[in-house]
This record gives C-alpha cells, structure tokens and sequence, in this order.
C-alpha cells in the first residue's frame, strides 16, 4: 500500500479498490455493502491509462476507516 492511500485511509475515510473496468459505481457499492457489511457514502472512480480502475470508496461517518481496512486485511 502507497503513502497517498495510507494518507487517503487517514484524512478522507476513504478506501481504494481495483475493480473490472466495465463496473460503475452502483455495482461496486452493492457489493462492497454485500462482501463487508460496510455502509457507504460515496463511490467515486478512475479510470487510468494502462486500463485499470479504481475506485475510491468513501464511508460514513460511523465507520473509521483504519479499523475497517484492518478487519478486510487491506492493511
């Protein structure tokens, strides 16, 4: 895991994924929601040049971040 995504867990209560490129931001959030048990308040996505995405997952404020990366083994 990069300094910038650590620092992204830190400041924004937000998650990076690599999801499949066809995938858009309602899917991942049912999935994330069904695979973690997480609520979820925002999906933001990019798509990069080598044709990867990601998406940058942000939780409610009910949730801290590093305890949740913690507990699906992100971190």
């Amino acid at each position: 895991m990069t300094k910038s995504a650590i620092k992204e867990i830190e400041d924004n209560n937000t998650l990076m994924f690599i999801v499949v490129i066809q995938d858009d931001k309602k899917k991942i959030k049912a999935a994330i929601k069904k695979m973690y048990g997480i609520q979820i308040m925002k999906v933001n996505m990019l798509t990069r040049l080598d044709g990867t995405k990601k998406a940058y997952v942000r939780l409610t404020p009910d949730y801290y971040t590093l305890d949740v990366a913690n507990k699906i083994t992100i971190i």
